[in-house]
């Protein structure tokens, strides 16, 4: 039997980056990714029940989130608190904030029933042993907005999201038929994967992609269709790049010489060439921007 009750509710913070690090401790040890909800810190646990979330409170939510900024967490210190083992984020105020903000609003949902609870990020419950073994190498993550989750007697579904703040545009390639290609592979589920140039970044003055940023997807034509959340982020020189990675960048390469060849006529077309001034000289150590994402919702 579940022990979460159908339609309860939970407001959370994401942190894909940190399942390599905490995945095993939580399938062994803890409940929930048993049920589908992934690495995450709490904003609201237990939230309003399912059957009234209706358009009033997802507007309310929407609003209220999109007037906070994203912002910055490390984990890095493991603790205990109530037999639970976690990893606290640094620094935990902006998390509070938000939960002060929602709590405000909705009085009644209150954090665990009691209120007590701090923000972290749960790895186990009931593991013997010294807390402080479980902290590794620390974890950074950028925090783009909230997810609420339904819990449906089988799985914490995800229901919708909520971006702090008005992500920016995520744009691929140029507008036209490779744009509208490439943002019909990320609908799909088939691309989760991209990469640029670091000379172009450079050359642009751009922020490199950080992980848990969010940004919303844009067609050829400027609409926002799809929220998206970059997982991961390397920069790397061109020879490193693998099969997996190819094959995730989902247009359909079957080698990574298929996937240079057809980034190399990208990178050093026409296009690409009147934004960097000239056409970039390719070899194998060349710097690239590998990001890894994933499709949240629409928008």
């Amino acid at each position: 039997m579940a022990p979460f009750e159908i339609g309860e509710t939970a407001l959370v913070v994401e942190v894909p980056s940190a399942e390599p690090l905490v995945r095993g401790l939580r399938e062994r040890y803890g409940f929930s990714p048993a049920y589908g909800m992934p690495a995450h810190v709490s904003v609201l646990y237990p939230f309003l029940p399912r059957e009234r979330l209706d358009d009033g409170v997802l507007a309310g939510l929407r609003n209220l989130f999109a007037a906070r900024r994203p912002f910055e967490v490390a984990f890095a210190k493991a603790g205990r608190s109530r037999g639970v083992l976690h990893l606290a984020p640094e620094p935990d105020g902006p998390v509070r904030e938000l939960t002060e903000t929602v709590g405000g609003r909705w009085p009644e949902a209150v954090p665990y029933g009691d209120g007590l609870a701090a923000p972290h990020l749960a790895l186990a419950e009931g593991l013997p042993g010294d807390a402080g073994q479980a902290a590794g190498p620390p974890v950074t993550t950028y925090v783009g907005g909230v997810t609420l989750r339904v819990f449906d007697g089988e799985i914490w579904r995800a229901e919708a999201f909520f971006p702090l703040g008005e992500p920016p545009v995520a744009e691929f390639a140029f507008p036209g038929p490779l744009r509208e290609r490439l943002v019909a592979a990320i609908l799909s589920g088939d691309k989760t994967a991209t990469a640029g140039l670091l000379a172009d970044y450079e050359h642009c003055g751009d922020p490199l992609p950080v992980a848990g940023r969010w940004t919303a997807l844009i067609d050829s034509a400027g609409r926002r269709l799809a929220l998206l959340e970059t997982t991961q982020v390397r920069v790397l020189p061109i020879r490193e790049v693998d099969e997996a990675f190819a094959r995730d960048e989902g247009e359909g390469y079957d080698t990574v010489a298929q996937w240079r060849a057809s980034h190399e006529r990208f990178w050093t077309g026409p296009e690409m060439s009147a934004v960097l001034g000239g056409p970039p000289v390719i070899d194998d150590d060349t710097l690239i921007v590998a990001e890894r994402f994933r499709l949240l919702g629409p928008l």
